[in-house]
């Protein structure tokens, strides 16, 4: 009866029901802790796991599991030490809570102590770093899994070629495809959605549309990543083809749709044709556009040089502009030229991101080829006020079916000064040719 009422929401007769009954059990009270964990009561549901005398292994995962649904990790720590006897679940709830918190040195830290772990903990770690931006990391580790004789399942694939997407890994791409064939998870929505993404991301446009031409199924993510990824290639005329075919197969697009053509005009050039698309969000379609869909408009605008029509727009947006949306607008003045509109966009852009290096040095640089040195010291002074300073950029590379990370100044790389004797002497032919300018390298370093 009280796993029925939590079933259909009713918290109220459950507790009522529980409280009726003589001998309290369990699973009665564990049912009851798990309904109000399902709606992040965290405080009632901790208030009857203290009622509890000897809770089993359930109660206790249902408890620690309800506190990193709701981010609360020092109290899911707190009753995981507690907890007399751990099993995987328990272990399994704490990696992913962590990676979920952006926590990775904890999560990494149970998934290494851990005596036995299984694909769910295996996933949790390799999820983990993606979300994080650890690809390197996360590909390791699927190679790590696959020598301890772990089978990876839809969902690793996925993560894992998520990585190679983000460090456009092309070789150890194809190299998961070719697993995923013989191992039959190809017809799986979620990894075929996957490798459209990954070999968009990698360039190879016509074999993500082949993937997506072979899929048993697809969905509106399917349909979503051929015209990012379209888009992202600069097919825009391709990508707006492909939404028409969409709509004609019956799928109805969704914001991210939107985002994806709109970007794909801006990059075009194609400022009439995305104009339409967006105004057709909300007369045609049952969409309002978000903060996101402005900022492709305002870099569709930009890029066509018609910075004054988007510092219109971004006045009188029915929301609120946001980081995205200016630093599209400081772009475009970059492109352009414009110092004048720079620091309008650049003086609200610090609001929201007063520590983010790359704007300053973008707008240093917007003065800096006008010729405003005056403007470039006053930026320089400011990001010392605000203790902001140029971060070593990280970068990747594929050679040899190994994904290798090197920043700028790396001394720990081996082969460190072969690489700098390298860039060396193509930084000297590049300037004998003039392909650098003085202007190219004014930054606030």
């Amino acid at each position: 009866m009280i796993d029925g009422y939590v079933r259909v929401g009713k918290l109220s007769e459950a507790s009522n029901l529980l409280n009726m009954m003589p001998f309290k059990d369990v699973v009665a009270q564990t049912a009851l802790i798990n309904g109000y964990v399902q709606r992040m009561k965290m405080d009632e549901a901790h208030h009857i796991f203290r009622e509890i005398s000897t809770p089993d292994v359930v109660c206790w995962n249902t408890m620690i599991s309800g506190y990193v649904q709701c981010g609360i990790m020092d109290e899911a720590l707190e009753l995981f030490m507690r907890m007399p006897k751990k099993d995987v679940v328990s272990w399994n709830t704490m990696i992913a809570g962590y990676a979920q918190d952006g926590q990775m040195d904890k999560a990494l830290r149970f998934f290494h102590e851990m005596v036995k772990k299984n694909r769910v903990s295996w996933n949790s770690v390799i999820s983990g770093f993606i979300q994080n931006g650890f690809y390197v990391e996360a590909l390791q580790h699927f190679k790590m899994m696959r020598k301890e004789g772990k089978d990876p399942d839809w969902s690793t694939f996925a993560c894992a070629l998520s990585g190679c997407a983000n460090l456009a890994a092309l070789q150890v791409g194809t190299q998961l495809h070719n697993l995923l064939l013989k191992s039959g998870h190809i017809i799986d929505i979620f990894a075929g959605n996957a490798l459209i993404t990954m070999y968009a991301r990698c360039g190879r446009i016509l074999t993500a549309r082949q993937v997506f031409d072979e899929m048993v199924s697809v969905d509106l993510v399917s349909w979503n990543s051929l015209i990012a990824g379209h888009a992202l290639n600069g097919y825009a005329k391709a990508a707006i083809s492909i939404f028409q075919e969409m709509k004609k197969n019956g799928v109805a697009p969704d914001e991210v749709t939107f985002i994806g053509l709109l970007s794909a005009c801006s990059h075009a050039g194609m400022v009439d044709d995305g104009l339409e698309l967006f105004y057709s969000m909300s007369r045609d379609y049952p969409i309002t556009p978000v903060a996101e869909h402005y900022a492709c408009v305002v870099d569709l605008l930009g890029r066509a040089g018609r910075l004054g029509e988007a510092l219109k727009l971004v006045k009188g947006m029915p929301i609120k502009a946001n980081a995205g949306i200016w630093g599209s607008l400081l772009g475009a003045c970059r492109m352009h030229k414009n110092p004048e509109v720079a620091n309008v966009a650049a003086e609200k852009l610090f609001e929201f991101e007063p520590h983010t290096t790359s704007n300053y040095v973008l707008l240093s640089n917007i003065h800096a080829e006008a010729g405003s040195w005056g403007e470039v010291e006053r930026v320089r002074v400011l990001m010392k006020e605000r203790g902001v300073w140029k971060q070593p950029a990280r970068s990747w590379i594929e050679i040899k079916n190994e994904v290798r990370s090197f920043s700028s100044d790396d001394s720990t790389e081996p082969r460190a000064a072969e690489v700098f004797m390298v860039l060396r002497v193509l930084n000297a032919q590049m300037r004998n040719i003039g392909h650098m300018s003085d202007s190219s390298l004014l930054d606030c370093g």
